[in-house]
Protein backbone atom coordinates (compact mmCIF):
# COMPACT_ATOMS: atom_id res chain seq x y z
CA UNK A 1 0.00 0.00 0.00
CA UNK A 2 1.26 3.68 -1.27
CA UNK A 3 0.63 6.65 1.47
CA UNK A 4 0.70 9.77 -0.18
CA UNK A 5 2.14 13.01 1.99
CA UNK A 6 0.09 16.17 1.40
CA UNK A 7 1.68 19.86 2.11
CA UNK A 8 -0.31 22.49 3.45
CA UNK A 9 2.42 25.37 3.39
CA UNK A 10 1.05 27.47 1.32
CA UNK A 11 3.24 30.67 2.16
CA UNK A 12 4.28 31.49 -0.88
CA UNK A 13 0.65 32.15 -2.87
CA UNK A 14 -1.12 35.03 -2.84
CA UNK A 15 -4.71 34.48 -0.96
CA UNK A 16 -8.03 34.79 -3.46
CA UNK A 17 -9.17 38.73 -2.75
CA UNK A 18 -13.54 38.34 -3.23
CA UNK A 19 -14.16 41.74 -4.68
CA UNK A 20 -15.78 42.92 -1.92
CA UNK A 21 -12.88 42.53 0.61
CA UNK A 22 -10.58 46.01 1.45
CA UNK A 23 -7.25 45.81 0.47
CA UNK A 24 -4.46 46.48 3.24
CA UNK A 25 -2.79 49.53 1.83
CA UNK A 26 -6.70 51.19 1.08
CA UNK A 27 -7.10 49.97 5.11
CA UNK A 28 -4.12 51.49 5.94
CA UNK A 29 -5.05 54.57 5.05
CA UNK A 30 -8.39 54.73 6.58
CA UNK A 31 -7.02 53.91 9.44
CA UNK A 32 -4.99 56.86 9.09
CA UNK A 33 -7.89 59.33 8.77
CA UNK A 34 -9.71 58.24 11.54
CA UNK A 35 -6.62 58.49 13.97
CA UNK A 36 -6.15 62.44 12.06
CA UNK A 37 -9.88 63.15 12.47
CA UNK A 38 -9.54 61.97 16.24
CA UNK A 39 -6.41 63.69 16.62
CA UNK A 40 -8.37 67.15 15.38
CA UNK A 41 -11.47 66.52 17.43
CA UNK A 42 -8.83 66.02 20.30
CA UNK A 43 -7.25 69.08 19.66
CA UNK A 44 -10.43 71.02 18.91
CA UNK A 45 -11.60 69.68 22.31
CA UNK A 46 -8.59 70.95 24.42
CA UNK A 47 -9.06 74.55 22.55
CA UNK A 48 -12.36 74.72 23.43
CA UNK A 49 -11.97 73.78 26.87
CA UNK A 50 -9.00 76.53 27.31
CA UNK A 51 -11.20 78.94 25.78
CA UNK A 52 -12.69 81.51 28.62
CA UNK A 53 -16.40 82.22 27.78
CA UNK A 54 -16.02 85.22 28.34
CA UNK A 55 -13.38 87.52 26.46
CA UNK A 56 -12.75 90.48 28.70
CA UNK A 57 -10.89 92.48 25.96
CA UNK A 58 -13.62 92.12 23.67
CA UNK A 59 -16.66 93.13 25.94
CA UNK A 60 -14.54 96.38 26.41
CA UNK A 61 -13.64 96.85 22.75
CA UNK A 62 -17.74 96.36 21.95
CA UNK A 63 -18.83 98.69 24.84
CA UNK A 64 -17.09 101.22 23.68
CA UNK A 65 -18.31 100.76 20.21
CA UNK A 66 -21.81 100.85 21.50
CA UNK A 67 -21.23 104.18 23.21
CA UNK A 68 -19.42 105.72 20.41
CA UNK A 69 -22.42 108.12 18.16
CA UNK A 70 -19.99 107.76 15.48
CA UNK A 71 -20.09 103.85 15.43
CA UNK A 72 -20.30 102.54 12.32
CA UNK A 73 -18.87 105.56 10.50
CA UNK A 74 -20.91 106.69 7.97
CA UNK A 75 -19.17 105.52 4.96
CA UNK A 76 -19.50 101.62 6.34
CA UNK A 77 -23.55 102.60 6.62
CA UNK A 78 -23.78 103.81 3.22
CA UNK A 79 -21.95 100.77 1.98
CA UNK A 80 -24.46 98.26 3.87
CA UNK A 81 -27.68 100.44 2.53
CA UNK A 82 -26.66 100.29 -0.87
CA UNK A 83 -26.11 96.16 -0.61
CA UNK A 84 -29.54 95.70 0.86
CA UNK A 85 -30.83 97.97 -2.06
CA UNK A 86 -29.10 95.41 -4.36
CA UNK A 87 -30.71 92.46 -3.02
CA UNK A 88 -34.30 93.86 -2.31
CA UNK A 89 -34.10 94.47 -6.09
CA UNK A 90 -32.70 90.94 -6.65
CA UNK A 91 -35.51 89.72 -4.40
CA UNK A 92 -38.18 91.38 -6.63
CA UNK A 93 -38.22 94.66 -5.98
CA UNK A 94 -38.22 95.18 -1.82
CA UNK A 95 -42.33 94.88 -1.67
CA UNK A 96 -43.90 93.49 1.53
CA UNK A 97 -46.85 91.31 0.65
Amino acid sequence: MMLMEINFHLRNLDPIRSPYTVKSDQRAAEIAQDEVAFENSRALTTALNNTPETRDDVVQRATKLVSDVNYPPPETIRMISNLLAIQMQADGGGSSS
